[in-house]
């Protein structure tokens, strides 16, 4: 039977908006992201055919294709038992996952660097390329490992052209660290995944926080325990509110992304941490951060490169089907931040509920902080753009340049009045 689905409602995806409250004296009291224009697509799964999700998840968001494509499918190897992948399997989907970083990133740097840009972009496009995925929505990953192994011909085009990609991008990294952040610190705490050394690792199969102070919150959970790690204030909405469990709504807001990617450990690539100790020294801003995590994406790819496993080895291992009436999650840490697939099967192979967590769903309250600050001197759009590039919010409009973000900005007064 061919099931028809009607989609009854265009999302703008260039349309922003920011709601500012002012008090009864008119002082700006509360400023926010308007996410309802962006309605989440979990109610959508429900009784789906748990296989298909991965697949009808990256074409309902194409803004970030290739994580939702791996966080699919790593919940889909959850709810089969978590095999252990090959090494060729890890390493083509981390040259994908690296590579669509570089792609993701890329935009940002249009106005300011558009050599540099279009080079990280043109070297994005070809490492996803050569991991199997050569168009928008990527076809890498399959339950158990990837459909194959990089070609030596790939390979060997990627490593002619990595280094000077390199070169340009650490330029860029510290022309960035000569700009300070002219906005106010998060005192929230900071989620990234990790590697079993509690180094970010962006296919961590663990996630760390801390806090605004240092202070370790989460060493290094597993995602069998996200259940019990990060709750939804308002469960299903656009705007969520997550927060973790441990220190609860009130005390446990949090954002994730660069900026929590470089708080939560140190990174392994040499260049990349170098840059990141003297981000850390100067309490760098959003920008710098995705600077430094460029640098670090090609440092990464370089040594896949290297690595005999890449282009040769066993590409997947057997898995067993979906367990009936489970809960598998699958994450990955992309450009914007953690990424959150959550699926619960009914006895029948489908899907009983969904949750998807993006990191613009994660980062609205940190956004909405910033914000506040940003409104407290003007309420201009102009003047709001640079709080929204901090907090990169999934749509089109953060890699605006200065002055071309068309925020609309309601302001509404303390009787609900425009």
């Amino acid at each position: 039977m061919t099931q028809r689905w009607v989609l009854d409602e265009i999302v703008d995806p260039f349309g922003a908006k920011v709601l500012v409250e002012r008090d009864a004296a008119g002082a700006v009291s509360s400023a926010r992201f308007d996410l309802a224009g962006l309605p989440r697509v979990d109610a959508l799964l429900a009784g789906q055919p748990v296989t298909g999700v991965p697949n009808l998840v990256e074409k309902l968001c194409g803004i970030c294709p290739a994580a939702h494509h791996l966080a699919g499918v790593r919940a889909l190897e959850a709810l089969a038992g978590s095999p252990e992948l090959t090494p060729t399997a890890k390493a083509v989907r981390a040259l994908l996952h690296y590579g669509s970083a570089l792609e993701t990133h890329a935009p940002r740097l249009i106005s300011t660097d558009r050599e540099t840009a279009l080079a990280m972009r043109r070297f994005g496009k070809a490492a996803m390329a050569a991991a199997g995925s050569p168009g928008h929505f990527p076809t890498t990953a399959i339950p158990g490992g990837v459909k194959t192994a990089v070609s030596p011909e790939s390979r060997d085009g990627l490593a002619a052209t990595a280094a000077e990609l390199l070169t340009q991008l650490v330029a860029v990294a510290v022309k960035q660290l000569q700009t300070p952040s002219t906005l106010p610190a998060y005192a929230g705490a900071d989620v990234a995944l990790v590697d079993p050394g509690a180094s970010p690792d962006l296919l961590g199969e663990r996630v760390r926080a801390v806090a605004a102070s240092g202070a370790t919150i989460l060493s290094g959970a597993s995602a069998s325990a996200w259940d019990g790690l990060v709750a939804e204030q308002y469960v299903g909405a656009p705007a969520p509110r997550p927060y973790l469990v441990a220190l609860g709504p009130d005390h446990g807001r949090y954002r994730v992304g660069p900026m929590a990617q470089l708080r939560v450990g140190d990174l392994t690539t040499p260049i990349a941490a170098g840059l990141q100790r003297d981000w850390l020294a100067q309490s760098g801003d959003a920008g710098g951060a995705r600077a430094i995590m460029t640098v670090h994406a090609v440092e990464a790819i370089i040594a896949l490169l290297d690595a005999p496993e890449l282009v040769s080895g066993e590409p997947t291992v057997e898995v067993g089907p979906c367990a009936p009436e489970s809960v598998g999650v699958g994450w990955v840490d992309g450009a914007r931040g953690l990424l959150v697939h959550r699926y619960q099967t009914g006895a029948d192979g489908r899907l009983t509920a969904a949750q998807i967590l993006t990191p613009t769903a994660q980062n609205e309250p940190w956004l909405a902080d910033l914000l506040l600050s940003a409104a407290a001197g003007s309420t201009a759009a102009l003047d709001l753009e640079d709080a929204v590039r901090e907090a990169d919010p999934c749509l089109p409009c953060s890699s605006a340049p200065v002055g071309g973000m068309g925020l609309q900005v309601d302001i509404v007064s303390a009787d609900g009045g425009y």
